[in-house]
């Protein structure tokens, strides 16, 4: 045991807690940084873990940051199972770390993301072919099972199958991972459809029948009751509607939760994620939260909700560090918003917003439709507030542009929402933004940007 001090302690090493410490370095070039985590890999994505257990990236390259990036920021890491954060005294500013080392702290932020949902399924305990898909060490694990369950099954002349329990956005990527490795996939979702967070009902059918059809069956409505296996194995499960479905090995992706257990203990506030102000400080003293731990409000409808994606974790991360560090051009978070961008099989999906608007919230909508391709636009008072884009990528980064900067629809030229926009059908103000992204709006006496 040791008795550890640092001026900035980040329990957690992934999207939020990485890019809190690269921002709090470039503020504070001499304050000790620590960043401690429960996972012995370090800045690796975890949305590119499916495409591990397909065999499409290798492990060396699924970081996002490079083998000397906290060594030459002078950043300290603990990584491992003996360093995550067990308990975490806010009034003495310390953490202890499972190995029983002692942190004392200036400032802390919870990183911690989110946590598994386990279904109350019967005969789940103990059992050796039932996997977790949340990170690298788990995704490798489901890889080797996959593999092994097939050449098992091969040999004894059937076919292999995996079931996954959960019909979100990690089952699915899941079940697509699995398809590369075993002979048939099926995925039970309790919810009426698939992907019912982030599509509507058309673009949820429109995406299961192209899971079809490459061999992934969607159940919904249903989930698991329970498992059978004379050993330790899972041979079936039995589903809520009474069905039986032999299996090999099944995946659990039934949903998330803030991992925010450590702060709760300590006495943070929460509601549906650690309680946080605009400058992402909880209820603690000097303690932060940023990434799937944080609740924040959302920019479209007000909510007060944790945003459990990868571009807003690096956001918070950065707007934490700033604040944490005392950065005088710290900004509060505003504006937050849900943006997915996936693919399956090739067919990209992009959404954003408000995809299922209340049919009396006073919203328009759109939707076009054309073969494979499906497109849908919700306003609110002139302003897009959301889309679904099915199989059809193109402008979305424009659509989110005008999401994020609130963008009156009625200054815009033509149909922005059938072809590629040209800059003409944007007012001038907004011509200019999309001309000289990063660059001030100061022009001199003839013309020309200053401080160029």
């Amino acid at each position: 045991m040791a008795n550890r001090e640092t001026d900035y302690l980040i329990v957690g090493c992934s999207a939020a807690g990485v890019s809190a410490a690269e921002h709090i370095r470039a503020a504070d070039p001499r304050g000790r940084v620590l960043v401690v985590g429960d996972e012995p890999h370090a800045a690796y994505g975890r949305p590119l873990i499916s495409h591990l257990v397909k065999g499409e990236i290798a492990e060396d390259l699924i970081g996002f940051k490079d083998a000397r990036f906290f060594e030459s920021r002078a950043i300290e890491t603990l990584l491992g199972p003996s360093f995550k954060a067990v308990e975490l005294d806010a009034g003495a500013h310390r953490a202890v770390l499972e190995n029983g080392d002692s942190v004392a702290y200036q400032s802390c932020l919870i990183a911690t993301g989110s946590a598994p949902v386990l279904p109350p399924i019967g005969g789940l305990d103990g059992r050796s072919n039932v996997f977790q898909f949340r990170t690298l060490d788990q995704a490798k694990r489901v890889r080797r099972a996959a593999v092994e369950a097939a050449a098992k099954a091969h040999a004894r002349g059937r076919m292999s199958r995996a079931l996954v329990v959960g019909a979100g956005l990690v089952g699915l990527k899941a079940a697509e991972a699995l398809c590369c490795l075993v002979d048939d996939v099926v995925v039970v979702g309790r919810a009426p459809r698939i992907l019912r967070a982030v599509l509507d009902e058309r673009g949820s059918s429109m995406l299961q029948e192209a899971l079809n059809r490459h061999g992934i069956s969607c159940l919904t409505g249903v989930s698991v009751d329970k498992l059978v296996g004379g050993g330790p194995s899972v041979a079936s499960a039995v589903l809520t509607n009474g069905d039986a479905i032999d299996c090999d090995l099944v995946v659990l992706a039934a949903g998330m939760k803030p991992n925010a257990e450590l702060a709760v203990r300590a006495g943070a506030a929460q509601a549906r994620g650690l309680a946080c102000g605009a400058d992402l400080r909880t209820s603690l003293p000097d303690v932060y939260a940023a990434g799937d731990v944080a609740q924040v409000t959302e920019g479209l409808d007000e909510m007060r909700q944790p945003l459990a994606l990868w571009p807003n974790a690096v956001r918070q991360g950065k707007v934490a560090g700033k604040f944490m560090a005392g950065t005088p051009d710290a900004q509060p978070l505003t504006g937050d918003f849900a943006v997915n961008a996936v693919d399956f099989f090739g067919t990209p999906l992009l959404t954003s917003g408000v995809v299922n608007p209340p049919d009396d919230g006073g919203f328009d909508v759109l939707t076009r439709a054309e073969g494979s391709e499906y497109a849908k636009f919700v306003a609110k008072d002139d302003r897009l507030v959301g889309y679904i884009l099915l199989n059809r990528p193109t402008n979305a980064g424009i659509y989110t542009a005008l999401i994020e900067r609130r963008v009156p629809l009625s200054s815009l030229k033509g149909d922005l929402f059938d072809r590629v926009p040209l800059n003409l059908d944007f007012p001038a103000d907004r011509r200019w933004e999309r001309l000289h992204i990063g660059y001030p709006r100061e022009l001199d006496e003839r013309g020309w940007r200053r401080g160029l």
